[in-house]
């Protein structure tokens, strides 16, 4: 048996995967249903839900078939119904085609309501009882996806379900196990994830020259839990919380980067080349001469104050996914001042959004560092920096204004001496430098701050990201 994570936003549903349903004394607020097209699907339980105790519900968008969707950012598919599947590139040319068994038009509803499925936090099921349960389960033909109604307990789910509320995203996770996967593309059936080919290892979502794509097919899935999940901004403020506390046990200080993320991404990913060529660039940059490079520019701090304050509205992940298709890099800095201000906790919030552009410490190799680590497999990405989503045009507006100052693309750095001294940089004129936070915190921010910049160079080019690595390798000196 495989066990796979399911992250809703791996699929491309358009929508938020996860609303707040209000129910009343008429039952399921049905008109905030039909704005999601979900409610054919859900019309036999919509008038019966009623309102509980200390119970909020959720409309949950869990799965896209692989007709609609495609395999999601994971390379796992997962079929709508049956399918006749003949391998392009058969390994075994007496098994050269494949025949599934039912997909999720069978599994998906019948999984979910099984007695053993709940909703859980973090995917943390052994000995912990359930947060939630599954109301109801359909898979919305129409809409070629699985869908879900839950109860959360309103208490233990109170920072999630405000966060949701004030119109910001919350995450969900599925656990699934499937009995076996097999490669589209030459029929490979694995077992275990060290059985898997080279096409799903090293070419994982890239189509083949005959438009198959590089993903595994999940037959026979079985859905047993439901979990939300942690973004990076609240992993953060937990390593955060314990240096203040006076915690500098190196593992307690690093456990948010060791705790089960939302999604895995194996080193043979599309994010894993990505951090392999930033690696090669900073071994390039340690090459340049004083002579090579312009002139620092300002003291931008104006700047990035003024930038925090026309976007402090609009949610993180759309902020940083806004920036990263426009090629304008967030400094440190100002990266967490934007995970810190949708967290609810006064304290963590203020912690946050009070580092300072040299929180952490020195990032001249922090690619390397990061590509070298044992624990890069759950490391790399977590999704939380990877959102592809609607652009909102005054956001884009906003964010174009600022380029000039911010941009790393060609003709935005044209119009600025960037900052790319490597030796000797100058500090303007009345910076002081704040106390060290101490060497785990900074780590750990460390790597979250490399991580987005994967995530930056994913959707920029090369010269873009050389000149980001050339930006930050000056803030490290």
């Amino acid at each position: 048996m495989i066990e796979k994570r399911i992250l809703p936003e791996d699929f491309n549903f358009d929508v938020p995967s996860v609303e707040i349903i209000g129910v009343g004394s008429k039952g399921m607020d049905k008109q905030a249903m039909v704005k999601r097209a979900s409610a054919d699907a859900f019309a036999d339980v919509i008038a019966g839900l009623e309102k509980k105790a200390n119970r909020t519900y959720l409309h949950v968008i869990t799965t896209g078939a692989q007709e609609q969707y495609g395999g999601n950012r994971n390379g796992d598919d997962f079929p709508e119904t049956y399918q006749h599947v003949v391998f392009p590139y058969p390994e075994n040319k007496k098994k050269a085609s494949y025949d599934t068994d039912g997909g999720l038009m069978k599994y998906h509803d019948s999984s979910y309501m099984d007695k053993k499925a709940a909703v859980y936090q973090e995917h943390q099921t052994e000995g912990v009882a359930p947060s939630g349960e599954i109301v109801a389960a359909r898979y919305n033909q129409p809409m070629h996806r699985g869908e879900l109604i839950i109860a959360v307990d309103t208490e233990k789910w109170a920072t999630r379900l405000q966060k949701k509320a004030s119109g910001q995203n919350i995450y969900l996770s599925m656990g699934c196990v499937v009995p076996l996967d097999t490669c589209r593309v030459c029929g490979r059936q694995a077992k275990t994830a060290s059985e898997h080919c080279d096409h799903f290892k090293k070419m994982r979502c890239q189509y083949m020259d005959d438009g198959t794509q590089c993903t595994v097919i999940n037959d026979k899935p079985g859905f047993y839990d439901i979990s939300g999940v942690d973004v990076p901004a609240d992993r953060i403020a937990f390593v955060l919380r314990k240096v203040a506390s006076g915690d500098q046990v190196k593992e307690a200080s690093l456990a948010a980067f060791d705790a089960r993320p939302a999604r895995r991404v194996p080193l043979f990913t599309k994010a894993a080349a990505t951090l392999a060529k930033l690696s090669k660039m900073e071994k390039r940059i340690e090459g340049l001469v004083e002579g090579d490079k312009l002139e620092d520019e300002q003291d931008d701090s104006d700047a990035k104050s003024n930038f925090i304050l026309r976007v402090e509205n609009f949610p993180a992940e759309e902020i940083i996914d806004v920036s990263n298709r426009k090629g304008l890099l967030l400094s440190p800095d100002m990266l967490f001042k934007i995970l810190g201000k949708d967290l609810e906790d006064p304290e963590d919030k203020e912690r946050l959004c009070s580092l300072d552009e040299d929180c952490c410490g020195d990032m001249s190799s922090m690619m390397r560092e990061l590509e070298d680590d044992d624990s890069a497999n759950e490391r790399l990405m977590d999704g939380s920096f990877d959102q592809h989503l609607p652009v909102d045009v005054n956001l884009a507006n906003i964010i174009e204004a600022f380029m000039p100052e911010f941009g790393m693309t060609n003709p935005a750095v044209g119009t600025r001496s960037i900052r790319i001294t490597i030796i000797g940089r100058k500090k303007p004129s009345g910076h002081k430098k704040k106390a060290s936070i101490g060497h785990d915190a900074e780590v750990a921010l460390r790597r979250t701050y490399a991580r987005y910049l994967v995530s930056f160079a994913q959707q920029n080019d090369d010269a873009t990201c050389m000149n980001a690595l050339r930006h930050i390798a000056g803030l490290s000196k």
